[in-house]
């Protein structure tokens, strides 16, 4: 079996949006948005173009599985300084691995190391409550340390 993470290119941009797609549907937002593949498709092109943002994937024998996106963005009070925040991070479930997880996040930092940037932050809002001690364990191996607590308020009636 082979594995590879790389930079994602044109090609990659319908399996992600399918990713994504499934992504919602299992997360916490499934019930509060709806997902919009056009919209999504848009986001990956905007990801794929923007020097601020690092948008990899994760093949599995030649087929796309998994992606990550981050963006990077200046501080609000010092626009010389910048910072950056994991936006979308998703393997399909048959191909889950800490290993590629691990690699996205190594590739990240050094993104980030390579653009100036000086603050990382990975904020996990799905898929996170029954695995909330293994996050915090894989977290604090690479180096993050918890800067806080994550809280939502669901505006929309979402019957």
């Amino acid at each position: 079996m082979q594995r590879l993470i790389r930079s994602a290119t044109q090609e990659d941009l319908d399996t992600c949006v399918y990713i994504a797609g499934v992504f919602h549907e299992g997360s916490q937002f499934k019930d509060v948005t709806t997902y919009n593949p056009e919209d999504a498709y848009a986001h990956a092109v905007f990801s794929l173009k923007s020097e601020n943002k690092l948008f990899l994937v994760y093949e599995v024998d030649g087929t796309v599985v998994g992606f990550f996106i981050a963006g990077r963005h200046p501080v609000v009070w010092n626009r010389q300084e910048y910072v950056s925040t994991e936006e979308l991070f998703y393997i399909l479930p048959e191909h889950k691995s800490p290993r590629a997880a691990l690699k996205f996040f190594r590739l990240w930092e050094r993104w980030c190391l390579d653009h100036g940037t000086l603050f990382m932050s990975f904020t996990p809002t799905s898929f996170v409550d029954e695995n909330l001690d293994r996050w915090d364990s894989f977290c604090h191996a690479i180096d993050f340390q918890r800067g806080g607590v994550y809280y939502k308020k669901v505006l929309k009636n979402a019957d």
